[in-house]
């Protein structure tokens, strides 16, 4: 049976969206991909209601599908964490809100993201991995609370997630080297789990490039292939990246994730298409699980 998800990827300046259907028998097409001016940065300003109306106007046709989002601020705090095995959603957003206390200043100035990490190898039996990232609460709250009054508003978070779950689409091992203006990061996982995840904040290029060329040289890579993504992740960059290294990297891109009807892609750049598709994508099988 065939089902549509749309989703919205909101990063610093700009929103796009997409629609994504799922035949039911693990593909998946994309209808429908816009990118519109405005982002995060407008959503906790005071142009947040005229960029609330363009988006809801952008999404009237389908204002009886649930609506996914994922949020790519300009930079994250993150922190490891372990939980009790077993725990409910409703005891872990506590464990997370007890954490953010500890950890930041004016947390609840913070919303976080709880995603799950697969057990590392001297991982104390009893527990679950996780990984808090936190994101400025104030417009992702602003524009989801926008959503809900003409909608639903299905899975929400940071992008990180979706877009390493792709694994789950092909069953095989995905490492995303994420390259943005103030920080890089490396995950990897496979079949939909991700077992590795590592944030560095950076100041410039140099910084990021070293991270990059450091985790590249160390991770546990077990000779998958290595595919790049984020605004910072120019030809050239990527060409010494992978000199320094001696690692095939290529792009991230639609395919083999998703396949696209004629014309249907006019979002702003292949990373924001492939965050807001992921997020379809996961939205997907999260309600079909």
């Amino acid at each position: 049976m065939s089902r549509s998800q749309t989703a919205c990827a909101f990063d610093a300046s700009s929103t796009t969206i997409t629609r994504v259907k799922s035949t039911g028998h693990g593909s998946f097409t994309m209808t429908m991909c816009r990118t519109i001016n405005g982002g995060l940065d407008d959503l906790g300003g005071p142009r947040g209601s005229r960029l609330a109306g363009k988006l809801l106007s952008a999404l009237k046709e389908w204002r009886n599908e649930p609506i996914a989002l994922s949020f790519s601020p300009a930079g994250l705090m993150t922190l490891p964490a372990w939980f009790p095995s077993g725990s409910s959603a409703e005891y872990c957003d506590s464990l997370c809100k007890i954490e953010a206390g500890y950890f930041l200043d004016e947390a609840d100035k913070w919303q976080w993201h709880n995603m799950a990490l697969e057990p590392g190898p001297d991982q104390p039996s009893g527990l679950d991995r996780r990984m808090l990232l936190f994101y400025p609460v104030k417009p992702a709250q602003f524009i989801e609370n926008e959503l809900l009054k003409h909608g639903n508003v299905g899975w929400r978070g940071v992008h990180v997630e979706a877009v390493a779950r792709l694994s789950g689409v092909t069953g095989e091992t995905l490492a995303v080297l994420e390259l943005e203006e103030h920080y890089a990061a490396l995950y990897i996982s496979t079949n939909g789990k991700i077992s590795y995840f590592q944030y560095w904040p950076v100041k410039d290029g140099s910084e990021r490039e070293y991270f990059a060329v450091t985790e590249l040289t160390s991770a546990p890579l077990n000779g998958a292939p290595v595919r790049v993504t984020g605004s910072a992740a120019s030809a050239k960059v990527i060409e010494r990246i992978s000199r320094e290294t001696s690692r095939a990297i290529e792009p991230l891109e639609l395919h083999p994730w998703v396949s696209a009807e004629k014309g249907a892609n006019k979002g702003k750049s292949p990373t924001a298409t492939i965050r807001a598709v992921s997020t379809a994508i996961l939205a997907l099988n999260s309600a079909a699980n």
